[in-house]
């Protein structure tokens, strides 16, 4: 390319490449570092997860035993498991009870720390001890709470002529158990994910509404519940997505007993991968499991958008 210079002569320039001054690379220097842990400590044991899903892995074996791929008949041994589908029978039966009261208390519990009144700063902090605790405590805590000898939950029901239970270790209500624990600890969790959604509701559309007559229902059903149900709707997803994956509280409580009627997903992989030792069926049940998840999450946030397209 030919450029006039300021004297008049004519100079040839080449189309040289552009050069990236070294102040524009640094943020993406500074990521390095998190990449690498995460592609180390994520990606790579992912990868050998699903490698070793396909080979016929037992640590019960000789070490001077091959280890040969098997193709997917891990997987139609754990498919066609009754053990496996066992737990995730278990599993929904737990979580889909605690996910439908979570939602409702949170909500709930956001409407009302959500209005205007003395004390409600305190209420907001007190509110959020019990998903602070660690859920190893957490499980002790019940541990005690529902013994049937020194429990404070069979000292109180007896005020009401309600007799002694072993509630963790009774078929009738092992289960329930789980779901009210997990209740207790997540739903403040949902309760300031609701009350966040609810504070940036502009408050027009509610005074109009109160204006026109509407009562406390109306408001809530016609102007408040459309516009936080997309964030119901998240909250519904990433909560599925944490309960799905419950086991430390499990774990300390019930160990998965009485039997194995409180032996969740989590739990069984557990328990087969470290009391059997076989690793492929194990990768693959958690490759199978790890592929549910991010079906569920898919699903919720497909739904959230379409909710939202139609203004739902």
């Amino acid at each position: 390319m030919l450029v006039q210079s300021k004297g008049g002569i004519l100079r040839s320039f080449k189309n040289e490449p552009r050069k990236v001054p070294l102040r524009n690379l640094s943020p993406y220097a500074l990521l390095v570092p998190a990449v690498v842990i995460i592609f180390t400590l994520r990606v790579v044991p992912m990868i050998l997860a699903i490698y070793l899903s396909f080979t016929d892995t037992d640590l019960t074996k000789s070490t001077a035993a091959i280890t040969q791929l098997v193709g997917f008949n891990n997987y139609n041994t754990v498919l066609t498991s009754t053990d496996f589908w066992q737990a995730i029978n278990t599993t929904a039966w737990i979580v889909i009870p605690a996910l439908l009261l979570e939602m409702l208390f949170g909500l709930g519990i956001a409407l009302w720390l959500n209005r205007d009144f003395r004390g409600r700063s305190i209420f907001r902090g007190i509110s959020l001890l019990p998903f602070l605790l660690v859920p190893i405590v957490i499980g002790e805590f019940f541990r005690m709470f529902y013994s049937a000898q020194f429990g404070e939950l069979n000292y109180y029901l007896k005020f009401f002529g309600i007799g002694a239970h072993a509630w963790i270790t009774e078929i009738g209500t092992a289960r329930w158990a789980i779901v009210f624990m997990e209740v207790w600890h997540t739903t403040p969790f949902v309760m300031i994910l609701c009350l966040a959604g609810l504070s940036g509701i502009p408050k027009e559309p509610i005074e109009a509404a109160l204006v026109d007559g509407a009562n406390y229902w109306q408001r809530f059903r016609y102007v408040v519940l459309p516009a936080i149900l997309p964030i119901l709707l998240a909250i519904l997803v990433l909560r599925a997505m944490d309960a799905l994956q419950i086991f430390d509280e499990i774990y300390v409580l019930t160990g998965g007993g009485p039997g194995r009627l409180t032996s969740v997903i989590n739990l069984y992989l557990y328990q087969f991968g470290f009391s059997q030792f076989k690793i492929g069926q194990t990768t693959a049940a958690v490759t199978i499991f790890v592929a549910s998840i991010c079906i569920v999450a898919m699903t919720g946030f497909s739904g959230r958008r379409i909710s939202k397209k139609f203004g739902l």
